[in-house]
């Protein structure tokens, strides 16, 4: 059986996305942020635009693939993969649900705050269970919660602003008709 053309532009849509995503996670590994540990998510917006504009299975493949390969790309693989995995899949799934089941109530700028801090908690999760066996650790999560929401909303602020953008170009609408 031969794919359809719009499983074509799916998987052609899903793959741009993807290697937006491993490109964005690489590139913010060189930006410095004034608070340690911190970073903008920028990476995110290719997991958020698949929500948005393709579906839940297109996200979590991007989501896997930034995972794995922005880890891969900017060296030490096994505890970034440990920590990036897990936390990467959360806040994909934490999107999706929003996204799928409060479509109407929610928006980019809500999904990405919401994403962002599924995202760190699971990471504190994680590395308080593997890396870090003192609760002490969790004294510092209001305050990288604090800045996920905020980072959170920059990232589904640019979301938008793409949404806004391809929505507005004929030939891009064409890509993503079902």
């Amino acid at each position: 059986m031969t794919p359809s053309p719009n499983n074509h532009n799916r998987l052609a849509m899903t793959g741009l996305f993807a290697a937006l995503t491993v490109a964005l996670g690489v590139l913010e590994s060189f930006i410095a942020l004034p608070v340690p540990g911190v970073r903008i998510g920028l990476s995110n917006v290719g997991i958020m635009l698949c929500l948005y504009l393709i579906d839940f299975p297109a996200a979590m493949y991007v989501a896997v693939t930034k995972a794995i390969l922005v880890p891969l790309l900017t060296g030490n693989l096994i505890v970034k993969m440990s920590i990036a995995l897990p936390s990467t899949l959360a806040a994909t799934m934490v999107m999706g649900l929003s996204v799928f089941l409060m479509r109407r109530f929610t928006t980019p700028l809500s999904i990405g705050a919401l994403g962002a801090v599924a995202h760190i908690c699971t990471q504190f999760f994680v590395v308080k269970n593997l890396y870090i066996k003192a609760d002490a650790i969790y004294n510092l999560l209001p305050y990288f919660c604090f800045f996920s929401v905020l980072t959170g909303v920059l990232t589904g602020y640019i979301t938008r602003v793409i949404i806004n953008n391809i929505r507005e170009d004929e030939r891009c609408i064409s890509c993503f008709k079902k």
